[in-house]
């Protein structure tokens, strides 16, 4: 079996969320993070390719998310951050993640989570914007990328979509939908480097636990 070049896809549906009572509901599957957080989470399967000993290394990365966002609460920022990592990351880290936003990021100084394992992540800030004529528009005005591109031979990717908000009565946030594709290649390397990232996999996704 022959490595190759290959795009691997996140797909994260749009975000049409309303606050009620003390909790986020969202028609699209993203589910609430605290009362001021909303989480969407999904996974690559790799295991037809790790199971045959192929490493992925990633060599560029692309975010899309064409639309507009919106959010009634006119006083107040949000912020949201997607990250591609090749072992789970526990909803209370996540939560810890959300927390730190805008000071910290997975895999930087003072962060929980060790930077080999985030491969993908971008974080990015809206402010309200009315003097656009556009009702509850929400204007970019701060974003960064981070992550580490390393090779990884996990059979599996995990990744999230986090989005910090207020969490306030009848508060709503609407958001595009978003895809990131990961460019890379799948190709074997010698048995001790191969054996030696299933073992740091191993050890990180320990240590999350």
């Amino acid at each position: 079996m022959e490595g190759r070049n290959e795009t691997l896809t996140n797909m994260i549906p749009p975000v049409e969320a309303s606050f009620v009572g003390a909790e986020w509901i969202d028609q699209n599957g993203h589910t609430s993070l605290g009362t001021d957080g909303l989480l969407f989470s999904a996974t690559i399967d790799l295991s037809g390719w790790t199971k045959n000993d192929f490493t992925f290394g990633t060599v560029q990365s692309q975010y899309q998310d064409p639309g507009v966002y919106l959010s009634n609460t006119a006083s107040s920022k949000v912020e949201v951050m997607e990250i591609i990592s090749d072992i789970p990351i526990s909803e209370s880290r996540l939560n810890i993640i959300k927390i730190g936003m805008g000071s910290t990021s997975p895999g930087m100084m003072y962060s929980q989570q060790d930077f080999k394992a985030i491969i993908y992540g971008n974080y990015r800030l809206y402010v309200p914007n009315s003097t656009l004529g556009l009702a509850n528009y929400l204007q970019l005005i701060s974003s960064g990328s981070f992550g580490s591109k390393e090779p990884t031979a996990s059979s599996m990717l995990y990744c999230y979509r986090i989005i910090k908000c207020v969490g306030a009565p009848a508060e709503t946030i609407s958001t595009p939908a978003c895809r990131i594709g990961l460019f890379g290649a799948f190709y074997q390397e010698g048995d001790i480097p191969f054996i030696m990232r299933l073992k740091r996999s191993y050890e990180l996704q320990q240590l999350e636990d």
